[in-house]
């Protein structure tokens, strides 16, 4: 555990000589990239599946992949395969899907299998079994709608998916429907049922179980990749519209675990990963195959998500990489058990927190022999005890959470910054940054740059409060880790990378002074002009306005017809019954629907949100003059992403109604 204190860290990025061009800022660099942007992972791989040769070769017998016991329902310890294992399991799948002559390739060169599952250790044996003949390996999230399943198997012509029982009744629905035209093969993890035989068979799919692919061929020839080989296509969530195939190569992935490890957030053998992130989307698939290269363990979840307390405290992780929402769940639990004890023991609490707080600040120093024995290993348990680094990713956290996990679970606290498309993490914080809020530098492979976006009144050109620049601009990316395009879109592949090989991530970043850390503030996407010509960014309103206590989830929007703001707000239910409920006239057991429909709930909700706009220094018309209340939370399973961005397209579609009913009536009723 990091526990002392450091020596500060140089700056995070330093300027490429004469880079500037107008209306753009410098191009800015990690100190120590090479002149190619380029890196290489500790296994000095050139490619994925060499990078899992080099863990398996190193540490055959070491556990690498482990599952928890399932005794109807109720789960027990991690039972482990070894390196050993996992690996003759892939050779043996890969030789299978060579004689399925899925490796023939399609018109433009490439073949394709499907991965359509939650997390289990089988998904990582397709994955590196289609490494292992050079096959794009097309993940799908367990919750993927059917249109998006459409749109994939029609662009990549795919044979064959792999998936869990419970998915294997959709995909005879859909073939049965004429969606799935071109597939010929399921796998199912799972051994069959009758009715899993009857189905596939009526509507001509072709079943073998995981177990019966593995029996099929005991030799045969394998046809390892080339850093250019297509790895996967990753299609991004969709968050305002239809799905795109992001292009990862190879090479790009070997670049970007490459730069991870260059960077303070190395990993060894004796780290253990807990892979509940969908491997759908790039972040966790990301982890494992770095942890696979070095000879790491990874457990998976059970499948619930209700449960993945009981699955670290059983796992006992020693990094914890996850996003702000859980971050978010974690801190509210622990803050809440904090502020609710009393006596001596409040007292103590509290001066350890400030204590701990103040040593971090001043020294770097994160560990307390007495304060971490009596208050906080007890909520060190929570993780499993052993956690050594935690990693936020995704979106942002705010920087009084990040310090208070630094001090409570006595261990550093990095945050990240990437895209699918920039293949993982662009940027990341020192493992001992004292001052929270920003994510750093760019990684060894990756060069950026910040380009005006006059719209919004972002320039390269700003100064801040000081009188320092402090230029503010979209975040441009470019180096060996970046995708090669959206598969079969050209246009769209343009519109995201220009002609120089900058890709034009649509979050707008500032570049501090001193350190250069690059700090994200805000998001060229999803805005919309209101009726006066004022420009709203909807995702930082929404990000300002979940501060209040009264919110779970909120979606801000905007009417370019109309001169102010509206929110569909999911109220805290917690928060509400404890704290405003009794108030105001309602019970214990008063239904929470009936309260969503009072007035005064969304009169009260408005105010509290004003009170942050203003603590933000918000324009007027950035403020939320209407709200909606809708009591049920939005999930994965309706309108937000598997990585639990809101889906607006679908959001505005559901709320038309009640949006159009916001905006029906004078403002002043």
């Amino acid at each position: 555990m990091g526990s002392g204190a450091s020596n500060e860290k140089p700056k995070y990025a330093i300027e490429v000589k004469e880079s500037a061009i107008p209306g753009s800022s410098p191009i800015y660099r990690n100190p120590i990239s090479r002149p190619d942007l380029n890196s290489e992972p500790p296994s000095k791989a050139k490619n994925l599946y060499e990078n899992f040769l080099n863990g398996y070769r190193k540490f055959p017998n070491r556990p690498f992949l482990g599952t928890r016991e399932n005794f109807d329902g109720k789960f027990g310890e991690y039972k482990w395969k070894s390196y050993s294992e996992i690996h003759d399991m892939a050779i043996r799948i890969g030789y299978a899907l060579d004689n399925l002559r899925i490796t023939e390739p399609n018109e433009d060169g490439n073949s394709f299998a499907g991965i359509f599952s939650k997390n289990r250790y089988e998904w990582l044996v397709v994955d590196f079994a289609c490494m292992s003949q050079s096959i794009t390996s097309v993940p799908m999230y367990d919750i993927q709608q059917d249109d998006t399943i459409k749109l994939i198997t029609e662009q990549t012509q795919m044979k064959i998916m792999f998936t869990s029982q419970d998915l294997t009744k959709k995909l005879c629905s859909m073939k049965k429907a004429g969606k799935l035209d071109q597939l010929i093969y399921v796998v199912q993890f799972e051994e069959p049922s009758e009715s899993n035989l009857n189905e596939c068979a009526e509507v001509g799919l072709n079943f073998f179980s995981f177990q019966s692919l593995l029996q099929m061929c005991d030799k045969g020839i394998e046809h390892p990749p080339r850093p250019e080989t297509l790895f996967t296509i990753c299609y991004t969530s969709g968050t305002t519209g239809i799905a795109k195939g992001a292009m990862i190569t190879h090479g790009n992935m070997i670049a970007s675990i490459g730069s991870a490890h260059e960077s303070d957030i190395s990993l060894s053998e004796e780290d253990m990963h807990i892979s509940y992130l969908p491997l759908a989307h790039l972040m966790d698939r990301f982890v494992c195959n770095y942890l696979a290269g070095i000879g790491g363990s990874i457990g998976f979840h059970c499948g619930d998500i209700l449960k993945l307390k009981e699955d670290l405290a059983e796992l006992k992780p020693t990094v914890f990489i996850s996003v702000p929402r859980l971050f978010n769940k974690f801190y509210d639990a622990i803050s809440q058990a904090f502020n609710s004890a009393t006596g001596i023991k409040g007292v103590l609490i509290r001066k350890a927190i400030n204590q701990k707080l103040k040593a971090y600040e001043e020294s770097g120093c994160l560990a307390h022999a007495i304060y971490d024995r009596l208050i906080f290993n007890k909520v060190q348990a929570i993780l499993g005890g052993r956690v050594r680094l935690l990693v936020t990713a995704s979106a942002p956290l705010s920087a009084e959470i990040m310090s208070f996990f630094r001090i409570v679970f006595s261990c550093p606290f990095m945050e990240a910054y990437g895209q699918t498309e920039s293949c993982g993490a662009s940027f990341l914080t020192h493992r001992l940054e004292k001052i929270s809020g920003s994510v750093g530098g760019p990684t060894t492979v990756t060069e950026f740059k910040l380009v005006d976006v006059p719209e919004m009144d972002y320039l390269t050109s700003d100064i801040d409060t000081n009188g320092e620049s402090a230029p503010r601009g979209e975040i441009c990316l470019r180096g060996s880790a970046i995708f090669i395009g959206y598969y079969k879109a050209p246009q769209l592949t343009s519109e995201a990378i220009d002609h120089d090989g900058w890709l034009h991530t649509g979050d707008i970043g500032v570049l501090l002074p001193g350190k250069r850390a690059l700090k994200i503030i805000d998001r060229k996407k999803n805005i919309f002009k209101l009726s006066q010509g004022e420009y709203v960014a909807a995702e930082k309103l929404e990000n300002i306005f979940s501060k209040s206590p009264f919110v779970l989830q909120i979606f801000v929007y905007g009417d370019s017809l109309k001169d102010y703001l509206v929110a569909v707000v999911v109220p805290n239910e917690e928060f509400v019954r404890k704290k405003w409920a009794s108030d105001n006239e309602y019970g214990a057991d008063a239904d929470f629907s009936i309260m969503c429909r009072s007035e005064r709930l969304k009169k009260d909700i408005l105010a509290d949100l004003g009170q942050f706009g203003k603590r933000e220094s918000l324009f007027g018309f950035e403020f939320v003059k209407k709200v909606h209340l809708e009591p049920i939370p939005w999930t994965p399973s309706d309108f937000l992403t598997p990585t639990q961005k809101l889906m607006r397209y679908k959001l505005k579609i559901q709320y038309k109604a009640e949006i159009d009913a916001l905006y029906s009536n004078p403002l002043n009723t």
